[in-house]
Formats: C-alpha cells, sequence, structure tokens
C-alpha cells in the first residue's frame, strides 16, 4: 500500500527518530514494533517524545492504544489525525478571538 505525500514525509521523520534516538536500524513503515518487542516500555516514552518535538503535538493518556503505535504507517496517522485535531481546534479559537 503506497502513502500519501504528507504521510510519506511524516514517516521518513519517525523513521529517523527510531534509528538516531532509539537505535532501530532496518525499520521499514510496516514492522510490527510491538509483538517481536522492539520497542519497550520506556523506547516507547522516547518515542513519544519524538513526536512532540518533530511534529509539536501532545501524545496524551487518551492516545495510548497498541494499535496506534504498531507500526510507523500507523504512527503516522495517528501523527497527521492528531495535527489535523490541533490545527482545526485553534482556528476555532482564533476564530473566537476575532
Amino acid at each position: 500500500m503506497s502513502q500519501l505525500p504528507e504521510q510519506e514525509e511524516v514517516s521518513r521523520i519517525i523513521l529517523e527518530g527510531l534509528r538516531d534516538k532509539l537505535f532501530l536500524d532496518g525499520v521499514t513503515v510496516d514492522t510490527n514494533l510491538v509483538e517481536p518487542g522492539l520497542i519497550d516500555s520506556a523506547g516507547f516514552i522516547r518515542l513519544f517524545v519524538v513526536l512532540e518535538e518533530e511534529f509539536d503535538i501532545e501524545v496524551t493518556a487518551h492516545d495510548l492504544s497498541l494499535d496506534r503505535f504498531q507500526t510507523v504507517r500507523s504512527i503516522s496517522e495517528f501523527v497527521i489525525a492528531k495535527r489535523r485535531r490541533t490545527d482545526a481546534t485553534e482556528s476555532s479559537v482564533d476564530a473566537g478571538r476575532a
């Protein structure tokens, strides 16, 4: 399954974070990160920090679901959706101030 350009860019950044911050090489967008234990609980915390820093989002307890963080593809879908919700919220707040 191919990715849209935005998703490709988000996935590229996530893959770089996995390689540079979590030292995971050879991971693709569809590599299962959970079942083989590639990322443990401490690794997920580092991943959340990478996501928050790189994409200016907040990963909350409500967001925590293994399905969302199973693969780079699912993480990138989560990031894109989270950014859109954040942008929509900020737009409505800005409109209310006008």
